[in-house]
């Protein structure tokens, strides 16, 4: 199978309510309230993982970015839910599960480790994946590892082939925050509420942090942050291992090993420019390029409009459909 890219044009829905919006539209003739839930804490070596299990069909883990991020950030997905059963956790160390003392054993191998051990816990047959941002680095390297455990693979907004990149996409990111916002910033973390680390400051912190990474501003307010529990803040060096992985990263070499069916997600507004995507695309065999325009790298909450149909055909034409 080859390679392609198509452009995808996408139009602004702005406002509140677009996840109600997809549950109630790809639905059919299930209700949301017949959508089951469930939720609970796995045992994975050293750490409690958090997860939430969305839906009935072929079981679909979703990555979070971050890291530090949680689950709720991707939620924006589970229009999904009607005929897939999405499985949402938050990572070792972020929000509601816990981490190791020693944050040096963050390592990009434990984190591939403890996706391998949820999956055998909670779903031991092959999955469909999703990750998003940093979310769709680990997916991949999980394929890398595991391609034979997964039917399809979506990458969402990924950060680039190799670490260079992530230089990129930092100088794209401030070139494009506003004075305004950059004093706001700078206004919150000075503040009382911001040293105590109370939830409604760091909220209103990231609120105006995303702005920049949108296409549209006002998409950062639609982002699902859960900051009930801040504590994660105090501990220093939390993810030292990933760094030291971030830092020397190249997908480069290891590409070809991802042999299931790969969809690559990008809105043409990414941090991360498109030319150290092309050769993602390029080193997963047959993996399939879709741009959707006037989107930027919170695609799946800007143009979830777009995203869940593409992700959903997607499965639907690699055998994950039930």
């Amino acid at each position: 199978m080859n390679n392609y890219v198509r452009k995808i044009p996408t139009r602004l829905l702005l406002g509140t309510g677009v996840i109600t919006i997809f549950i109630l539209s790809f639905s059919g003739c299930r209700s949301k309230s017949e959508i089951p839930i469930t939720e609970g804490k796995a045992g994975v070596g050293s750490a409690e993982i958090y997860y939430k299990i969305i839906g009935q069909g072929t079981p679909t883990f979703v990555l979070h970015g971050g890291p530090g991020d949680t689950h709720d950030t991707m939620l924006q997905l589970q229009g999904l839910a009607d005929e897939y059963q999405l499985i949402f956790y938050d990572q070792r160390a972020a929000g509601r599960s816990t981490g190791d003392a020693d944050t040096a054993s963050h390592t990009i191998e434990q984190f591939v480790d403890d996706l391998e051990q949820l999956r055998q816990q909670l779903a031991p047959e092959k999955i469909n994946l999703i990750g998003g941002s940093w979310g769709a680095l680990l997916a991949m390297q999980y394929a890398i590892k595991y391609s034979e455990n997964i039917n399809a693979l979506v990458i969402l907004s990924t950060t680039g082939v190799r670490a260079e990149s992530m230089e990129s996409f930092s100088a794209v990111k401030e070139k494009r925050r506003t004075t305004a916002d950059s004093l706001a910033l700078e206004e919150i973390i000075a503040s009382d509420g911001f040293q105590q680390r109370l939830p409604a400051s760091w909220e209103k912190l990231w609120r105006i942090y995303f702005r920049s990474y949108c296409y549209e501003p006002t998409y950062a307010d639609s982002i699902n942050l859960w900051l009930r529990d801040t504590t994660w803040a105090i501990v220093p060096g939390r993810y030292a291992g990933l760094g030291r992985f971030f830092n020397n990263y190249d997908l480069t070499p290891d590409l070809n090993k991802i042999t299931c069916p790969t969809l690559v997600l990008y809105g043409d507004y990414d941090m991360t420019a498109l030319e150290w995507v092309m050769p993602i695309v390029a080193g997963i065999p047959g993996a399939r390029l879709e741009i959707i325009e006037n989107a930027g790298h919170w695609l799946w909450v800007e143009a979830a409009d777009k995203v869940i149909p593409l992700i959903r055909n997607f499965f639907s034409e690699n055998l994950g459909f039930d």
